[in-house]
């Protein structure tokens, strides 16, 4: 990148005149516009002086230039070498290249740190030169220590560069572009198979990360397991009863298996990967403020400090925040939930058709308008408890998230279940306020005396949810964004037709020109968020859970999905987002602690509606549906959960006793590598096995009475013995 002489950019797809070459159809939707070799690059940070975050007081002339100039110096400072080209008015991309001495160096101290902190099963070995990269060097390590290289913390050897924050408040992004033809052969290449081996997540992993790739493995791992239930929910749904002991049990345990599996797998991939316990190795994060230095204990060195007793207190305000936040929603949800249950079961007026579509209105506007409001706090809260790592602001963050997704999801469920199908026929005849309300509006008075429970309400309900809504949401999640960005780019160029704005006030050097097409249109797609993926499935999985045994056949229609979140996932990276950062991890993180909370509660939801509704009365009439006595239903809830600790700890057991052949050889190589420094640490003359401090040598002295106390102890010891036999001989 030290020049700017025109290169002409090769291509693979380039024929002659005498060969065909057949474009596959990923590429048709993949712009595979390749780099000049001289704008080659790591990673790009978009630069922008108009962004809406930057106070205006920031945004004077010479603000801006110092800004940049000291951006700039910043990269030359630490060996980048870079190429500015403009993006848009008042916004630039900078194309920053690190030379391979860099690389080579950051991994070096990489390996060290992983060696130090057990990562590793070996030490590191010192590159013979310079800017050497080994073969098996991958482009996911490449750029992720690049990265880390720009934005970590100082004391992490980084330059600390945070978008958006301190001196870098015009920095809008820092993100890698993609690789146009491994997206076209991955997705080709996904298109064709059904099942995804270790060979294609080690691809995902040598290509994106580790944390990238367990994801993939979650989702596959998870998709194979439901083979199981989905058999068996197919069985239950055409030979056993609604609500059956039978399914629930299976389905409980199957449930307890995945997780205590699942745990074993990453450990297997964690070792596979070489990154077991990098979750010990915390990312500082620049945001970070401490209120004082302090020396730590430890290395000596003097860091920043935050008392950690005030972030507990921050978090603890957080769980009022969290509680009203959840109360509120719960309350707009049972509001709606009313509503829509005098509408379309005790209404009878006119434009009765239209008004059943008001409870989907209302939830469609108010749910997605709360969730963002509620995610701005959770976001602004997460940033004032003042993490210190990454790890735990990551963990924080989720969590928070966590709760409010049980609340949207699972909330309709448990009203129908626990309030609806019990206590409709006391609740529905006193809704005197909504009939009051809608004579008001319409003139028209409703009344509940005819009014009827729906007995299948629960179950079309939980349909919808593991059928329609998960068609609906691979939609919006995978499709819409693709055609909207679509949509935009041809209204943009109607609009720069109508108003003449085609002109461009910056022309594109013509051998730039489609690369930068390119780049300008990825600085504009979204940041990859692994969370939300992840989210997706441990919701589903909350479903299956909770209340599968409503429907038999919902694993089924979690499995097809499945198979198609596994390619529609792959398409979203390639085509509707940016590409993700590489980034080590050995675990789902707080996933799997939410997902044995699911497990735990649906020991608890499966046995109480087994034991409410599997004896419910067939007359469809009955208003009283629930025909079991409190303290039953009490008695079988504990004794379910009970039962559910209980396999856990042995499905745990079995696992933990079953080491895979990887984890097997992972403990033989770090007991040779152990075996090994004792040797080269240890005179050759001087076995271990005879090794003693001086403290222990005995002289002969010495030794004469510890043979006489030994001597003296048997004498004791058959006295005893003698005295014993005396005593029986005399009873």
């Amino acid at each position: 990148m030290a020049s700017d002489k025109p290169v002409v950019a090769t291509r693979n797809d380039n024929t002659s005149s005498t060969t065909s070459f057949v474009t596959p159809s990923p590429a048709g939707l993949i712009n595979n516009a390749l780099p000049p070799a001289y704008l080659e690059c790591d990673l790009v940070i978009a630069f922008d002086t108009l962004s809406s975050n930057v106070p205006n007081e920031k945004k004077t002339t010479e603000a801006i230039e110092d800004a940049f100039r000291f951006l700039l110096a910043e990269l030359v400072n630490a060996g980048f070498c870079f190429k500015v080209r403009v993006n848009k008015p008042g916004s630039v991309l900078i194309f920053v290249k690190a030379s391979d001495a860099i690389v080579s160096i950051a991994s070096y101290r990489s390996q060290i740190k992983d060696w130090l902190f057990g990562i590793r099963t070996s030490a590191p070995v010192v590159p013979e030169s310079q800017g050497t990269l080994g073969d098996d060097f991958t482009t996911a390590e490449r750029l992720r220590l690049v990265h880390d290289r720009l934005t970590n913390a100082p004391k992490d050897h980084g330059l600390g560069i945070t978008p958006g924050q301190g001196n870098w408040v015009f920095v809008k992004s820092i993100f890698a572009l993609h690789d146009p033809e491994f997206n076209v052969d991955w997705i080709k290449r996904w298109s064709t198979k059904w099942v995804l081996d270790d060979a294609e997540l080690d691809i995902i992993k040598n290509a994106f990360g580790e944390k990238i790739a367990l994801y993939f493995a979650f989702l596959q791992y998870y998709f194979a397991r439901l083979l199981f239930p989905t058999i068996i929910g197919v069985v239950a749904f055409f030979f056993l009863p609604p609500y059956s002991p039978i399914f629930a049990i299976i389905n409980c345990l199957w449930c307890c298996v995945f997780v205590e599996s699942w745990k074993h797998r990453e450990v297997e991939l964690a070792v596979k990967w070489g990154v077991k316990g990098c979750s010990g190795l915390d990312t500082h994060r620049a945001t970070f403020k401490g209120e004082s230095e302090r020396q730590d204990p430890i290395t000596g060195t003097l860091v920043q400090y935050y008392p950690s007793w005030k972030r507990v207190i921050k978090q603890f305000t957080a769980i009022p925040t969290a509680l009203t936040a959840g109360l509120m929603l719960m309350g707009v949800q049972a509001i709606v939930f009313a509503i829509e249950i005098f509408l379309s079961e005790i209404y009878d007026g006119p434009l009765k058709q239209y008004l059943v579509f008001l409870p989907t209105a209302l939830l469609a506007t108010l749910v997605p308008t709360f969730t963002a409001f509620y995610n701005i706090i959770a976001t602004r809260m997460t940033d004032w408890e003042n993490h210190a790592t990454e790890r735990t602001y990551e963990t924080a963050m989720t969590q928070k998230m966590f709760v409010l997704n049980f609340l949207t999801s699972y909330m309709g469920l448990f009203l129908s279940s626990y309030v609806y199908l019990p206590f409709g026929h006391l609740i529905a005849p006193n809704m005197d306020f909504i009939s009051a309300t809608m004579e008001r509006l319409i003139g028209e008075k409703a009344s509940a005396k005819n009014f009827t429970i729906n007995t299948l309400r629960l179950r079309q309900q939980y349909i919808y949810f593991t059928a329609t809504a998960q068609l609906v949401n691979f939609f919006v999640e995978t499709l819409l964004p693709y055609i909207q960005r679509r949509a935009f780019k041809e209204a943009k160029k109607l609009q720069e037709k109508v108003t003449g704005a085609c002109a461009e006030a910056f022309k594109d050097n013509e051998v730039e020109s489609p690369f930068l097409a390119r780049v300008r249109a990825e600085v504009d797609f979204p940041d990859y968020e692994v969370g939300e993926d992840y989210r997706e499935m441990v919701v589903q999985f909350g479903y299956l859970s909770l209340f599968a045994t409503v429907w038999p056949l919902a694993p089924l229609f979690s499995f097809i999905n499945n198979w198609v979140e596994l390619r529609g996932d792959a398409v979203k990276i390639c085509l509707d987002t940016k590409r993700p950062i590489p980034s080590k991890a050995e675990t789902i993180g707080p996933w799997l602690d939410n997902l044995i909370f699911l497990t735990w509660l649906g020991s608890l939801t499966t046995s109480s509606l087994v034991s409410m509704y599997r004896l419910s009365p067939t007359d469809p009439d009955c208003p009283y549906l629930v025909s079991t006595r409190p303290w039953v239903l009490l008695a079988t809830v504990l004794l379910s959960e009970h039962v559910y600790f209980a396999a856990r700890y042995l499905i745990g057991y079995i696992y933990d006793a079953l080491d895979s052949t990887v984890v097997q050889n992972y403990q033989r190589q770090k007991y040779i590598n152990r075996q090994q420094t004792l040797k080269r640490s240890l005179p050759e003359a001087e076995p271990i096995e005879t090794l003693e401090h001086d403290e222990m040598v005995l002289t002969e002295e010495e030794r004469d009475e510890w043979r006489a106390a030994i001597a003296e102890a048997i004498v004791t010891l058959k006295t005893s013995l003698v005295k014993n036999e005396m005593d029986k001989k005399e009873e």
